[in-house]
């Protein structure tokens, strides 16, 4: 019996069946609701962990913190020493902190062990029951990683990932395997954070290394500040496919293609290398994908035979990421008409490339895209949803990131309309650093030209971005927010200002 049609919310708690690695048995992690914490803290609650976590006290009514405490972890608002207890067994934290943490500070007059989060995943999949499967990569994982959590989702099959597919939550432990995202680009770094696992040997604790059923990785370029370069993205790819016995790489990443090259110049006895992609030399050969203007229908062709899809998902990135899973479900013996329902179910990741609603003619959408490659992406779906102008709202993804990609970043805005810029995200309260978003103002400029890059400043006597964005939208456009602190909340005030431009916007938006 197919057990997928239930929603992962409705899942019953799952009692220990195992036994919770000993460090994670009864963890606090820091920000736990912050993208990757909240799905490793679901798993170990549901796997029968005694879980706690922190939140900043912005964060206490929102629906990640209402999702947590559900799965009966005991959430603390605000961070404070007095959090973490001696009963803790650990504490986790994401390395998003860019300062002196009371937690942290805590920890350590306690003498409790401090993981990051890398280091809590990799002992997740080495005590999963059921084996491991991996998605990883520099960047651009969250579509493939939540979807071949869904399409793998039998009922017993367990999940951590970055970000949740829509409708679903981000971590779920069931009696069986569990599906990890391993992409760094969790939340807004601005060094990269310590425990990588993919670069160094297991910590003492850890008896083994874990080895994946399969890995997916999706690509192994820059993606400062993780990567510094490319070569170090395909370092920490080669390495984590190492550890796989079948590895899927897609062929639409040139950078993924050096991978491959490494992987069969050096094979590995027993372990199988397969493609996935639009060639038709792929192990999996995706035919002919095609926009319907609601869905995206398509053919993947496997071991000489045919299987019909059709993903209710916007961007044919986002349709090739989900291909890429189900090309991953059917090289580890999936039933193919299984995958196909459950794909026919999947409709993205939330926050990603979603449409928030449409209000006096004009439709806002926003995304969750970091990388320079992801924005573009982004960008050239989002023509695909309007036939009026494009309007996107940029909120770049951190200092040292935006330092770095600040030319691709400005370029990936090329083919908008309107370009507004957000200030950069960033943890640091005080940095000493030259503002790196003039570089993207001027990477734009030299695409879009004087007039169609505006750059938000906040102050008592500047209008509101969502002002600003409301006088150059017009009936028929669409809004595009891209990013993750600022402009998760843009969205939603941008309808509310388009509905009621008079009346003020209430702050819980």
């Amino acid at each position: 019996m197919d057990t997928s049609t239930a929603p992962p919310d409705t899942h019953a708690v799952v009692k220990p069946h195992r036994a919770v690695p000993g460090l994670l048995a009864a963890p606090h992690l820091v920000d736990v609701a912050a993208p990757g914490m909240q799905g490793l803290a679901l798993w170990l609650a549901r796997a029968g962990a005694d879980v706690t976590g922190s939140v900043p006290e912005a964060d206490q009514n929102s629906p990640a913190v209402a999702a947590l405490e559900a799965a009966d972890v005991r959430v603390q608002f605000g961070f404070d020493a007095a959090h973490v207890h001696t009963d803790r067994t650990a504490v986790v934290w994401s390395g998003v902190v860019a300062g002196p943490h009371p937690e942290l500070d805590r920890a350590q007059v306690l003498r409790l062990p401090i993981l990051g989060r890398a280091v809590a995943l990799k002992a997740v999949c080495v005590q999963a029951a059921g084996g491991a499967v991996a998605v990883g990569g520099s960047h651009s994982t969250a579509t493939a990683a939540a979807a071949l959590a869904h399409i793998l989702d039998d009922g017993q099959t367990g999940w951590a990932l970055t970000a949740p597919a829509s409708g679903g939550a981000a971590g779920h432990a069931g009696g069986g395997r569990v599906v990890v995202d391993l992409c760094p680009d969790a939340d807004t770094h601005e060094a990269a954070p310590p425990g990588a696992w993919q670069h160094r040997p297991a910590p003492h604790f850890l008896t083994s290394e874990p080895k994946f059923a399969a890995t997916l990785i999706l690509a192994t370029g820059a993606n400062a500040p993780h990567h510094e370069d490319n070569i170090s993205g395909l370092n920490a790819a080669e390495n984590l496919a190492r550890r796989a016995a079948t590895v899927v790489l897609p062929t639409w990443d040139n950078s993924v293609a050096n991978l491959r090259e490494r992987l069969a110049d050096r094979p590995q006895p027993g372990q199988r290398v397969v493609t996935v992609g639009t060639d038709p030399s792929s192990t999996v050969w995706i035919m002919a994908p095609r926009w319907t203007g609601e869905d995206v229908r398509v053919v993947l062709r496997y071991q000489e035979t045919d299987h019909a899809l059709v993903l209710p998902v916007a961007g044919r990135h986002h349709a090739l990421a989900v291909c890429a899973a189900v090309a991953t479900a059917l090289v580890l013996g999936e039933d193919p008409q299984a995958v196909a329902e459950r794909a026919a179910r999947f409709r993205g990741v939330e926050r990603s490339l979603a449409v928030l609603g449409t209000q006096d003619g004009v439709t806002v959408a926003e995304s969750r895209a970091r990388h320079p490659r992801e924005v573009a992406q982004d960008v050239t779906a989002a023509r695909m949803l309007t036939d009026g102008s494009l309007v996107v709202v940029l909120e770049p993804d951190g200092i040292a990131r935006t330092r770095e990609h600040a030319h691709e970043l400005g370029a990936a805005l090329a083919d908008t309309d309107h370009a507004v810029l957000l200030p950069v995200s960033t943890p640091l309260a005080n940095h000493c650093v030259p503002d790196p978003l003039e570089a993207v103002e001027e990477a734009a400029l030299q695409k879009l030209g004087d007039g169609a890059v505006h750059r938000v400043r906040y102050g008592p006597c500047e209008p509101g971005p969502e002002q600003q964005i409301r006088e150059m939208a017009s009936e028929g456009d669409l809004v595009l927010v891209i990013g993750s602190d600022a402009a998760a909340r843009l969205g939603p005030r941008l309808l509310f200002h388009l509905a009621a431009p008079g009346a003020p916007i209430p702050q819980q938006l």
